[in-house]
């Protein structure tokens, strides 16, 4: 299966950010758009905390996460088990090199960047999250595959999504958290939007009782800090059953002699900004997704599922996803991206935006999307 990232898109992407007027509704870099930390939390910064050389985990930046992967997730970690990357882009790409050849299971539609990394290392598999269930996973075809397989691997899950903005109810998380189980699979979850939920969210991390877990973290989104591109994975193993692989993962980040360690003292504030700052900023987020969602509500001819966390969201249209993205790339200088790029599956009916900008922004997008193609 190939799902669809490609030179295609590429190609689409860097010739419309060619242009100057662009108004791009397709990528999430949350500061760009207003979304940005707390500036109190860097008085008193200083630079002659850096370490020089090759730097080792700053130690009160794992004790940090420990802390507040605790108060997020409820589970007490060791700091032993936590790993430092270049962004979790770099965490991603590192866990795709420890398990080269190994089987590893995503649900699609998926975040197109990291199927890049595992198609080229692992042996991928997949499983369905339908429109029908409002992006939710298809369970029976969760089971069917692990059945086909009848083999130990990896189960990935991110949630909240990129790119449908679904959110794992209680439900969905604690069966797949169970067929993991059931079927011997590391659980990989990707969680780096948690707190930017609009519905309750359940973490896999805290609610994985024996079965093993890859979590994976970052400071791009809630703490909305991704130019100083740190992020965290925590190996979880309760119970011993995945020591040797997690020791070839720890091997493997080794080789990156260490974090930039501006960014990781950058990572230190961060952690320390309130709670009631982030909310705010989470509150004006879930505004913006409400006028989208008023303006595709009062449209003619599009339909969507509201996006329960993250930024992202598909909207059904009558037009072919690539045809009416280039059109409005072309005509009115809006970049959003085609839908099938992250499942073919879905066929050619949706289009991806990004939620970030401005409400009259949003609502001027709806309404020329609505209109479809004109020249």
């Amino acid at each position: 299966m190939d799902l669809g990232y490609c030179a295609k898109l590429d190609d689409f992407v860097q010739n419309a950010r060619q242009n100057p007027n662009l108004i791009d509704l397709s990528m999430c870099d949350p500061p760009r758009y207003g979304f940005k930390p707390d500036p109190n939390i860097f008085r008193e910064f200083s630079l002659k905390e850096l370490e020089y050389g090759y730097p080792s985990a700053r130690e009160d930046l794992v004790n940090g996460i420990v802390t507040r992967t605790k108060e997020f997730t409820g589970l007490r970690v060791e700091g032993s088990n936590v790993i430092i990357s270049s962004g979790l882009g770099g965490a991603f790409a590192s866990l795709a090199i420890a398990l080269h050849g190994q089987s590893v299971g995503i649900h699609t539609p998926f975040y197109s960047p990291v199927y890049e990394y595992f198609r080229n290392t692992t042996n991928l598999w997949y499983f369905r999250c339908t429109p029908e269930l409002e992006w939710g996973v298809d369970l029976d075809s969760l089971r069917t595959e692990l059945e086909k397989r009848n083999e130990p691997g990896y189960l990935m899950a991110i949630s909240p999504s990129n790119p449908t903005g679904h959110v794992f109810s209680h439900k969905e998380m604690t069966e797949i958290i169970n067929l993991a189980g059931e079927y011997n699979q590391i659980l990989i979850s990707d969680e780096v939007y948690d707190e930017m939920c609009f519905v309750p969210f359940t973490s896999a991390l805290g609610n994985s009782k024996d079965v093993p877990v890859i979590y994976m973290h970052g400071f791009s989104k809630v703490w909305r800090a991704p130019e100083i591109r740190l992020g965290f994975m925590i190996l979880h193993d309760p119970e011993e059953k995945a020591t040797n692989k997690f020791s070839e993962i720890r091997r493997v980040c080794k080789l990156a002699f260490g974090v930039n360690p501006y960014s990781q003292l950058m990572g230190t504030r961060l952690l320390k900004e309130t709670k009631k700052y982030r909310t705010e900023q989470f509150k004006e987020l879930r505004s913006r997704r409400d006028a989208l969602n008023d303006a595709i509500r009062n449209s003619a001819n599009l339909t969507s599922v509201e996006a329960k966390g993250a930024t992202y969201q598909f909207i059904k249209t009558p037009w072919n996803d690539w045809e009416i993205c280039q059109y409005l790339a072309a005509k009115h200088n809006l970049l959003v991206t085609p839908a099938s790029v992250f499942d073919q599956n879905i066929g050619h009916d949706y289009v991806r935006v990004v939620f970030l900008n401005k409400q009259e922004t949003l609502q001027e997008f709806v309404t020329l999307l609505d209109q479809g193609i004109n020249y």
